[in-house]
């Protein structure tokens, strides 16, 4: 098994673009993927808001050739961020990651659901925001 490392080269770049993109009030909200992958921060995210979030592993930023979703979905590489932006300030924010590897891999609904796209297409997650908040918070609930 391969442990990530962090490309000293790159992650600085990407904090410097992610940090400039929050001062200067583009983001919204932001998760880093270190805990769980995309996958858990996409279902923190959409139940926090009670909104939903539907997400293409398609459009997500990988290595060339990486079709398992599983390793897509629950990767805890490192200098990776999910970050919700306003659609009118979407160009800001894509300046401010020039330079830097970035995708748009996904957008709020009003669903109520995390429904993810798999890399070929089909549905591989698509559960509501009441029931990931309740599994969630199941193990505090003594």
């Amino acid at each position: 098994m391969d442990v990530p490392k962090v490309d000293l080269e790159t992650a600085p770049k990407i904090f410097s673009a992610v940090h400039a993109a929050i001062a200067d009030g583009c983001v919204r909200a932001c998760h880093d993927l270190s805990e769980g992958g995309l996958a858990v921060a996409a279902a923190e995210m959409a139940f926090a808001a009670d909104l939903g979030l539907e997400l293409e592993l398609q459009r997500v930023p990988r290595a060339s050739g990486l079709r398992d979703y599983g390793r897509i979905l629950f990767s805890e590489s490192t200098s990776r961020f999910l970050v919700e932006v306003d659609r009118e300030r979407a160009g800001d924010f894509e300046k401010h990651l020039s330079g830097v590897p970035w995708g748009r891999v996904g957008e709020v609904t009003g669903s109520g659901r995390l429904v993810v796209a798999g890399v070929g297409g089909g549905v591989v997650i698509d559960a509501s925001c009441a029931r990931m908040r309740e599994a969630w918070q199941a193990p505090l609930n003594w």
